[in-house]
């Protein structure tokens, strides 16, 4: 048995929980975490500690030391972006991301209809719709009958009153009458800028049985990296206040980690529709799409809060996608227009295998703002920068 000497704290036995606050700052878990507050992720902290100069004399060379002040922290957590293997249930980590001002809405059930007409990017769908504006915008959507066979799985970037769907890819023969549109059961995850919509949280981390804790935790940076063949990442940055740090508390015991495998970004032999990569609805080549949803917030001075300061809210959003697509004769020159002209065009990627553990992640309309040349493996690269151009509507990421 070691001694108490010999005991070190091992970096690889890690617990985060979080739970949304119902008052921003007041810890929501209240010592014991449920087993749904827990996300299975990476978490590191760093501390932000103020300090005022002390200006009292001393009658020699030497300063004071400084006045302690605020302390706040800062969360940063990393995870393989896996479902929860059921559709229409939101995935561990979802719980998170209306706190980066992102509305979750959940599809219980799917929604079914043959179509009543359409083009090679656009459906016609019928009555068992809505006649709401964009009430689609960013779900997927699955075709059958024509395209025949397996059918494909697209994503919807604009829906009009009259019930058209304009998705995300072109096809050949042109959607009909003879097309089944569904919308499968998901969760869909959208910007928002009501505040009513937006979370706090408090957070639990245990690094083996060293224990920290933050309240008013708010996101600050949510990126979303694709790579091709690889699994999907989530880097989540949040700031809060110091709780507790440098504890010492035994790690729970009703923490279940998620141990299913996420999905790659690629095509599933049989699955048609299991990836895509399409900007401007063309395939687009890529080794990574990274989304970055360009979040700034700021804490408020109050000096009756604990801090000195209240919990951070945000204040803008905005949002870029960036993408590697290699250079090609006929696609190349297109791109170069799209920044020329500065029109605005739709980017879709999808990946996953089986319900409950699919996604995709579209913005419908972003303006290249940066065109450079790079080599990858030798191979001409276009480097593009894109830039949302619809409020609350730069970045649409489905679960189903």
């Amino acid at each position: 048995m070691p001694t108490e000497q010999q005991y070190a704290v091992r970096d690889s036995l890690r617990v985060v929980a979080a739970k949304a606050e119902t008052t921003p700052g007041i810890d929501a878990i209240a010592g014991t975490p449920t087993a749904s507050d827990y996300v299975t992720c990476r978490a590191e902290i760093a501390f932000q500690y103020d300090q005022h100069p002390n200006t009292g004399g001393t009658n020699s060379y030497d300063e004071l030391p400084p006045i302690p002040g605020a302390q706040r922290a800062t969360v940063t957590l990393r995870l393989q972006m896996v479902g929860s293997g059921v559709a229409g249930t939101p995935p561990d980590w979802g719980k998170l991301l209306p706190g980066g001002a992102m509305a979750e809405t959940i599809t219980a059930a799917p929604i079914s209809g043959t179509a009543t007409g359409g083009t090679t990017t656009s459906l016609t769908l019928p009555s068992t719709f809505g006649t709401t504006a964009q009430q689609y915008r960013g779900m997927p959507i699955l075709l059958t009958g024509n395209p025949s066979g397996d059918g494909a799985i697209d994503v919807i970037g604009a829906y009009d009153t009259t019930r058209i769907a304009y998705i995300s890819s072109v096809y050949s023969p042109a959607l009909s009458t003879a097309t089944v549109g569904t919308i499968p059961a998901h969760v869909l995850y959208s910007p928002t800028s009501i505040d009513d919509l937006e979370k706090w949280f408090t957070l639990y981390l245990w690094h083996d049985e060293v224990f920290y804790s933050v309240v008013g935790a708010k996101v600050v940076s949510m990126q979303f990296a694709l790579t091709s063949g690889a699994p999907a990442e989530l880097t989540l940055t949040l700031t809060g206040m110091i709780a507790a740090k440098f504890g010492a508390a035994a790690r729970p015991s009703n923490f279940a980690p998620v141990t299913r495998s996420p999905p790659l970004w690629r095509y599933l032999t049989g699955a048609t529709g299991s990836a895509m990569s399409r900007l401007n609805r063309r395939l687009t080549r890529v080794r990574q799409a990274t989304f970055d949803l360009g979040l700034t917030g700021t804490n408020m001075e109050n000096p009756e809060a604990p801090q000195g300061f209240d919990p951070a809210m945000l204040t803008k959003r905005a949002t870029r996608i960036r993408l590697d697509p290699f250079q090609h004769a006929v696609d190349t020159p297109l791109r170069a227009a799209l920044m020329d002209t500065a029109i605005p065009v739709p980017y879709c990627a999808i990946w996953g295998s089986g319900p409950g553990n699919r996604f995709a992640l579209m913005t419908p309309n972003a303006q290249v703002v940066d065109h450079q040349r790079s080599v990858r493996n030798e191979l001409g690269v276009d480097s593009l920068t894109l830039a949302s151009t619809l409020p609350d509507a730069g970045l649409f990421l489905a679960c189903f």
